[in-house]
């Protein structure tokens, strides 16, 4: 795998566990606006990267796509392994 893929994969990871932090802590402080609008820039942030590797990569999972482009792409067992 490159060394972009997996920076691109990592800040995915980290961006997508920032958001369910946030989205745990609005289930018990729904009136925090500004956890509210931290939460909406980092979906937009999410949205521009995950945008990014799949123009770079391919789809992410079946649900980015059409199933027809999902099913033209490489399997995982024919990939870099992700290990």
């Amino acid at each position: 795998m490159t060394a972009d893929k997996t920076n691109l994969k990592f800040r995915l990871k980290a961006i997508r566990f920032s958001m369910w932090d946030l989205h745990l802590y609005l289930d018990t402080h729904p009136c925090d606006e500004t956890a509210a609008e931290l939460l909406e820039n980092y979906r937009e942030k999410y949205c521009c990267i995950k945008e990014e590797y799949e123009k770079a990569y391919g789809p992410l999972t079946h649900e980015c796509c059409c199933g027809e482009c999902w099913l033209k792409g490489p399997w995982p067992w024919e990939r870099e392994c992700d290990c």
